[in-house]
């Protein structure tokens, strides 16, 4: 024979057999051939506690043997070892009847060697039976490495699945199945949903590897200053989690929270400042993982550096601004605005030559919606432009209608107000200018009304828009003046024609020192910069006296009238407001 492979010469080999020849026989047999580690037994008894003491690679098993067989040996094995551990197992045998191999079969035994031995035969059918043994054995640790390597993998995937790549902490799914978790075992939990603000515009400005870098700093400021017990997580970029135990109010974490953010995070050279809102909810027994994190979501703070808790009113108005931007989506097609106009009274005379024109919405289910909900949400939507496209035409037709049939002046005029993202659009003030033109108005009949944030979203653009409607004689009006931002800046530069104080300078301008310093300096500047002034929300006598006695041109409140229909506001303008000067004059002691 040829000489064997070191794997199967080191096999374990077990000669059981009653025969002291046969074992002899065997054992010279495998010796010469190079097998390093046989053991014999002529005792099935003792055989057996060997295998169970240490399980061997092969057993010659004699059948027939007395006290117990060759089969109940093998049957008692099973008993004990589970099939993989089994040992391979060659009968010896002299019977060789169908029924006695058919048994081995049913066994599971590998093979058989007849008595007496052939020892080539013996040798070879040894041989083919380790060899196969080993080959399966490869394949079963090979079979057991890739399962482990896959549960390997499956693991670092599941932990990938659940962990955010930059800052290494829970991700969306990762918080979901720790929340809900703490839900199903009916823990009190509350979560603190923060919102960082600022950060895109970061990674927009200095590169998204300097974004990474502060989240990195951020999770580091706040994972040292949180209680081991609370888990702080990655909902999406810019906004995270908190999952705090118990059913705080919010007050101590949320303010400790805000107070992470009041010092910059240095970042490379850079000191950098994120601003931060919080929404927090906490569970109760009907809420799942998600609701618990929406409704978190749903109670974010409207202003930066503040915190707010859920409830239930915060679902109604999610649900009454829903309502709204569906109805708004088609309140043009179903003729649902109206347009009502407030005076403008001259401080002069009291003359009523001008008003602003101001949108209503009467909805079939919602009622009466004061523009206060309606305007931002139409904005935010975009339908602000074909709403604002559909006033300038009413406008239109109702100046052409007064002047037409003599029931306003050639010089009365009325003022629309325009929203940042009409101004925004690149055409609209050619647009603008082309519509009042093919009417026949004079453009002086009409004026313009923008906000100084709106302004400011694109000062570049608004300065272009400005220009095209001043040039044609349009007059441009800055609402809510002083409110803002730098207001001196862009009144050297921009076409402004009239500048509107806000009612908030106005509302204690009787009372308050500094509201009347503020706003004498609003008009002295408006009248260098020569625009015309008109006060807001002017409701007492005092009010307007002052206001007179400061030099402002127009004046616009209820102390004169509400926001009217056409007919009660072309019945103000035959009547005219001087009767109210008439007795404030009379009623003045002379200087």
């Amino acid at each position: 024979m040829n000489a064997i492979i070191p794997d199967i010469s080191s096999a374990d080999i077990l000669i059981v057999d009653d025969n002291p020849y046969n074992v002899e026989l065997l054992e010279t047999l495998l010796d010469e051939e190079g097998y390093l580690c046989c053991e014999s037994f002529t005792d099935p008894y003792s055989a057996e506690a060997r295998v169970l003491q240490q399980v061997p690679d092969l057993i010659l098993l004699d059948v027939r043997m007395p006290g117990m067989s060759g089969f109940q040996l093998m049957e008692r094995l099973q008993q004990v070892l589970s099939k993989p551990q089994m040992p391979a197992i060659i009968f010896l045998t002299a019977q060789v009847d169908e029924q006695t191999r058919y048994q081995a079969l049913q066994l599971g035994a590998q093979d058989f060697i007849t008595k007496p031995f052939d020892h080539v035969e013996v040798l070879q059918r040894l041989h083919n039976t380790l060899q196969l043994r080993l080959l399966l054995r490869e394949r079963s640790e090979k079979a057991d490495q890739l399962e482990h390597l896959v549960t390997q993998r499956t693991a670092e995937l599941r932990s990938q699945s659940r962990e955010d790549p930059v800052t290494l902490l829970p991700n969306r799914r990762g918080l979901l199945e720790l929340l809900a978790e703490q839900i199903q075992y009916q823990a009190p939990v509350s979560v603190y949903f923060i919102a960082l603000e600022g950060l895109d515009e970061i990674a927009r400005l200095h590169g998204y590897g300097v974004a990474d870098l502060l989240s990195k700093a951020v999770a580091a400021r706040m994972l040292n200053q949180l209680g081991a017990e609370q888990t702080l997580g990655v909902w999406n970029s810019s906004e995270w989690l908190l999952l705090a135990p118990g059913m705080d109010q919010g007050t101590d974490i949320a303010h400790q929270l805000l107070q992470l953010f009041q010092a910059p995070f240095r970042v490379e050279t850079m000191a950098l400042r994120l601003r931060v809102r919080i929404g927090v909810s906490s569970n109760s027994e009907s809420c799942s993982a998600q609701q618990l994190v929406r409704m978190a979501a749903l109670a974010l703070a409207p202003e930066e550096g503040r915190w707010r808790r859920y409830d239930a009113g915060l679902e109604q108005a999610l649900l009454r601004r829903k309502q709204i931007q569906d109805a708004l989506a088609l309140a043009l097609e179903n003729n649902e605005f109206h347009l009502v106009f407030q005076p403008k009274v001259d401080v002069e005379n009291g003359r009523f030559s001008s008003a602003e024109a101001l949108l209503r919405w009467q909805n079939s289910t919602l009622g009466a919606v004061s523009p206060a909900e309606f305007i931002p949400l139409a904005e935010a939507g975009g339908e602000v432009v074909q709403i604002g496209d559909w006033v300038v035409d009413r406008v239109i037709e109702y100046l052409n209608d007064w002047r037409g049939r003599g029931l306003v002046g050639e010089d009365f005029s009325l003022a629309v107000n325009v929203a940042s993202v009409q101004l925004m659009q690149p055409r609209f003030a050619e647009r603008l200018v082309q519509r009042v033109l093919a009417s026949g108005l004079p453009p002086g009949a009409l004026e313009v009304e923008v906000t100084e944030s709106g302004l400011m979203e694109d000062i570049e653009l608004a300065m272009t828009q400005l220009e095209v409607l001043a040039a044609a004689g349009i007059r441009i009006a800055i609402d809510d003046f002083g409110t803002g931002y730098s207001s001196l800046a862009y009144l050297k530069t921009l076409p402004v024609s009239v500048l509107k104080i806000d009612r908030a300078f106005i509302r204690e301008l009787h009372n308050n020192i500094q509201d009347q310093r503020l706003t004498e300096t609003v008009i002295a500047m408006a009248r260098h910069f020569e625009c015309k002034t008109v006060a807001e929300g002017v409701e007492l006598p005092e009010q307007l006296s002052m206001l007179t006695r400061m030099g402002c041109d127009q004046v616009q409140g209820f102390l004169f009238a509400p926001p009217l229909k056409e007919a009660a506001m072309l019945k103000m303008v035959r009547l005219g407001f001087d009767h109210l000067f008439t007795t404030r004059l009379e009623s003045e002691p002379a200087l």
